[in-house]
């Protein structure tokens, strides 16, 4: 049993938040700047009048934790963000996606993720779950699990429950060094995250330069995305080590690392705030009251980092008089909470395999496991309310459930190759009640795999070599003398044997073949025709079909829109490209990308209500054709679209 004055947890908190405010201000102007920088100290930086998404969606957990306590889920926390945050940037986006489409986590976090599931944006939210859970480095990481899982999957979510575990012991150790080897022990011995930070720590004592530790975790760990988790949280760890315990060299030598600086040193300054204190601080570096600027909905009573702390440390009590054991916070002032009853009966949805999504023709297993947390035993009829075509293996079930027990029921979800159109957001009902009145409703959902027809592969050798070219030649070596690729002639004559040519210039079929009927059968056809199933936003070639080597496909699909709209569509690309809407090109790139869920960005588009006819056109030119289609209502940080239909390629 530890024991900590409520004096001593008080000023830590106050000084994490302190700490959190002022260093996250200073890196915020320069967020995303990806080159090493040497930028000076200016008193200016620490006016905290910048909102930062790193405290604000703390602030509404915190929100959440006053109103369930420690019976808080995961999906508390989504819907709060969902209904009082209105910026949606990389994974947020993600997740507000899965959430209109009834996927919670801890599948929200990695369907249609693979770009942003390692960012950044869970271990910048680690504080409130340190704080709260002082001195329990496992209640701390496990609550930071919870909050994690809402936007990332895998090694985040341990980086942000590494944090937490930390940041939780930090009340009672000072000692940078022990707290890291303390906090590892919440880690996976084959976490990538912890390779992360026992590499940081040998370069840091090995080298004691930032920059030269900069290079080599770049060497190891570098990503273009800069809100990554992995170089950024590298960054901060090093900052740390090498920041001397002093708040404002640590912030500047997050900050001139670059990339995601506003979270660097955000956590930097927090940490350096819990080992130090309020007290320490203010006196250290002359700081007056430090407010926080909000850029989310919430209720709080004022806008002071103290009053934030005060009822951070009142929840914190509150915990460790029922789920935090650990601890004993002497003479604290006496809190009461009035939280909202956990459900009696707790409902969880898991997907087969993790994925949430259903394509024509297929059948998915749901299973629904039910916990009853009542002392009383529950006999309920169950229905689940069927939608948009998809049919329900078990519609109506009765549910058995002693008291304090567990069951589970596996659902089939089926959806017929004959339905006309596939929605891409599909929510099902679970009404439970007894004697005609309900006991309780459980949403869920499942998407719709996209269907789009596919037309190819075209291709062709350079040269060209045709049969009426190779009459007019005694050998078709001859055709080598127009080839357009460089080199000599044992180049050309090799690249025409063992490759074929990317043609980003011809077209090879019409608008009327791309959006005639699918059938079973196409003989004379001169393409292959067939349907694909894009399950989430990023495809590639090479799932589609075996054929290897450069080539062009078209990807037809008529898209169903509610109402006429302005949109805007997001294109993730790797190779050539062509967006086609209702025959006019809205995008082209005739060049090869790194991939992102984000290349390019075409506002204004106009949909009209109904039918809009969408194709693709992609060139591959190397191995690597990776794609990335996504409606916005804007193109900056804004909400994903999922009120759309895509009519079967059968019914076209």
């Amino acid at each position: 049993m530890r024991t900590i004055s409520y004096k001593t947890y008080i000023d830590k908190i106050y000084g994490c938040f302190i700490g959190k405010a002022v260093s996250g201000n200073i890196g915020a102007p320069y967020e995303g700047v990806k080159m090493p920088l040497e930028l000076p100290y200016s008193p200016k930086m620490i006016n905290c009048d910048l909102a930062n998404d790193d405290l604000d969606l703390q602030v509404l957990w915190l929100d959440v934790l006053e109103q369930k306590g420690e019976h808080f889920t995961s999906y508390d926390l989504l819907d709060r963000f969902v209904n009082h945050c209105s910026y949606s940037p990389g994974e947020y986006a993600v997740m507000r996606k899965n959430y209109s489409r009834g996927i919670y986590p801890p599948v929200s976090g990695k369907f249609c993720n693979d770009y942003y599931m390692e960012g950044m944006g869970c271990p910048i939210r680690s504080e409130l779950w340190g704080c709260v859970g002082v001195g329990n480095m496992t209640l701390a990481s496990e609550f930071a699990s919870r909050d994690g899982q809402l936007d990332h999957f895998g090694e985040s979510i341990w980086a942000e429950r590494f944090l937490a575990a930390l940041e939780s012991e930090a009340f009672f150790e000072s000692d940078l060094d022990v707290l890291l080897d303390r906090a590892l022990r919440v880690l996976p011995l084959d976490s990538k995250f912890r390779g992360l930070v026992c590499f940081t720590r040998e370069l840091c004592e090995a080298y004691g330069d930032i920059k030269t530790v900069l290079c080599k975790l770049l060497f190891r760990y570098g990503h273009p995305d800069c809100t990554n988790m992995y170089q950024n949280m590298g960054i901060t760890l090093a900052a740390l080590l090498l920041g001397e315990g002093d708040i404002i060299k640590t912030s500047l030598l997050a900050l001139n690392c670059g990339f995601d600086t506003d979270c660097t040193c955000a956590t930097a300054g927090a940490i350096i705030g819990l080992l130090r204190g309020a007290d320490e601080l203010m006196r250290a570096y002359s700081l007056t009251e430090v407010p926080y600027a909000l850029g989310v909905e919430s209720s709080r009573r004022s806008n002071r980092i103290f009053d934030l702390a005060e009822d951070i440390a009142k929840m914190g009590i509150q915990f460790s008089k029922t789920v935090n054991s650990c601890v004993v916070i002497m003479d604290a002032p006496r809190v009461h909470f009035d939280f909202d009853p956990p459900e009696p009966i707790a409902v969880r949805v898991l997907y087969q395999d993790m994925k949430p999504s259903i394509a024509l023709g297929e059948s998915r297993v749901i299973t629904l496991h039910f916990e009853n947390r009542s002392d009383n035993a529950k006999k309920l009829d169950c229905r689940i309310d069927s939608v948009n075509g998809i049919l329900c293996s078990m519609p109506d079930f009765v549910l058995e459930l002693p008291a304090r027990a567990r069951s589970q029921v596996a659902v089939t979800f089926t959806l017929p190759m004959g339905t006309e159109l596939v929605y891409d957001k599909n929510i099902f009902t679970l009404t439970a009640g007894s004697a005609g009145k309900i006991a309780f409703q459980k949403q869920f959902g499942l998407a719709g795999a996209v269907p789009w027809k596919l037309c190819g592969p075209f291709w062709r050798t350079e040269p060209v070599c045709t049969t009426e070219a190779l009459l007019k030649v005694s050998s078709y070596y001859e055709l080598m003398v127009n080839s357009r690729v460089q080199g000599n002639d044992t180049d050309k004559a090799r690249q025409f044997h063992l490759n074929f040519a990317a043609d980003t210039d011809t077209e090879f079929v019409t608008e009327h073949v791309l959006f005639e009927p699918l059938k079973e059968q196409h003989a004379g056809c001169d393409c292959e025709q067939t349907l694909v199933n894009i399950r989430e936003d990023s495809f590639c070639l090479k799932d589609m079909f075996g054929f290897q080597g450069p080539c062009t496909v078209y990807l037809s699909r008529i898209l169903v829109v509610p109402e006429d709209m302005e949109v805007c569509v997001q294109i993730g690309h790797t190779c050539p490209f062509q967006f086609f809407a209702n025959g006019a090109l809205v995008a082209e790139r005739n060049y090869c990308d790194s991939w992102t869920a984000e290349n390019v960005h075409v506002e204004g588009l106009h949909l009209h209500r109904g039918e809009n006819r969408i194709v693709l056109r992609v060139t591959r030119v190397n191995a690597d054709a990776k794609m990335n289609v996504t409606f916005s209502k804007e193109a900056a940080c804004s909400e994903h679209i999922v009120d759309f239909a895509s009519r079967n390629p059968y019914c076209f």
